[in-house]
């Protein structure tokens, strides 16, 4: 086995660790103190934490915590398989939402809503933990092809 045939599984297990990694700080307290404490520090510095944003799970608002599961659970899924230009589009059209979701926010349309929040970062990591994936087995076929070819 070679160091190129390590590398999607270790980057999909990477992408899982990073999807639940927000659920881990209370877990690890007693465990772990050092570890959950580092876990707390970043998602601090990365997140707002505003009451009004948090759903009462997880370490980080609720459209961090949407993107840090969508993002794990797509690369764990990797599914549905579609084409570079769909998945793009897809990624589009979520990116778009969540700038909806966040202008219509920002501008006092309507209040903060967790439900919403968490809809917009699950539509949007998703998609990119599927797009990882599907880059590295894209990069992985091209490079043992090469490698068979060359």
């Amino acid at each position: 086995m070679n160091a190129r045939s390590l590398v999607l599984p270790a980057v999909r297990l990477i992408l899982v660790a990073i999807g639940v990694s927000p659920f881990l700080p209370p877990l690890l307290e007693q465990a772990a103190p050092s570890v959950a404490g580092a876990l707390d520090a970043w998602f601090r510095f990365q997140c707002e934490r505003d009451p009004a944003r948090l759903l009462g799970v997880g370490a980080v608002c609720a459209r961090c915590l949407g993107l840090y599961v969508g993002l794990g659970a797509g690369a764990l899924v990797a599914r549905p398989r579609v084409r570079a230009r769909r998945l793009e589009l897809w990624l589009a059209l979520a990116a778009l939402a969540m700038l909806a979701d966040v202008g219509t926010e920002w501008l006092g349309w309507r209040p903060a809503w967790a439900g919403v929040r968490l809809t917009t970062g699950l539509a949007l990591g998703y998609p990119a933990g599927v797009a990882v994936i599907a880059g590295l087995e894209a990069w992985a076929r091209a490079t043992t092809g090469a490698r068979q070819n060359g």
